[in-house]
């Protein structure tokens, strides 16, 4: 019997991937200014990272006996780099949220699609943490001004 919550979860993670596809995608045309050659080229390999989430998605949907979908997750459009890294931010958010729910809806007969899945959210934990310190959200705590390196040994 298909797990339909699985199977629905996935669906979920399977729009939020097409969307990040495409938002991605779309911010690599839109960022201008000094900083568009260095995120150009972020915004496209993230773009080819979801569609690369979107085949294995798409495949595991049908495995366990679903349909996946065609339409995707809102897509967020933006001209200034900062709201931009702000929106994907928030996708990534998204997708994690949408992971997690797939994980807990594993049973014991979903083993190898749950260890699938522990894969993505340690990426999508990768790619919050990365979009955090891009936006500020995340920064180190220093209480020192200078640090001072001891030999050893």
């Amino acid at each position: 019997m298909a797990n339909t919550e699985l199977i629905d979860n996935l669906n979920k993670a399977l729009a939020l991937e097409l969307a990040g596809a495409i938002q991605y995608r779309q911010h690599s045309f839109l960022v201008t200014g000094p900083e568009r050659e260095v995120y150009r080229s972020f915004f496209r390999a993230s773009s080819d990272e979801a569609h690369a989430h979107t085949i294995m998605l798409g495949d595991k949907v049908v495995a366990l006996g679903g349909v996946p979908t065609v339409e995707p997750a809102m897509i967020r459009q933006a001209t200034a780099l900062t709201d931009m890294l702000r929106q994907d931010l928030e996708l990534e958010r998204e997708a994690m949220a949408v992971y997690m729910a797939a994980h807990a809806a594993c049973t014991d007969a979903d083993r190898p699609t749950q260890f699938q899945l522990e894969e993505r959210i340690a990426e999508e934990q990768d790619h919050i943490e990365e979009l955090e310190k891009m936006t500020s959200e995340r920064t180190a705590n220093v209480t020192q001004e200078k640090i001072t390196l001891r030999q050893v040994g």
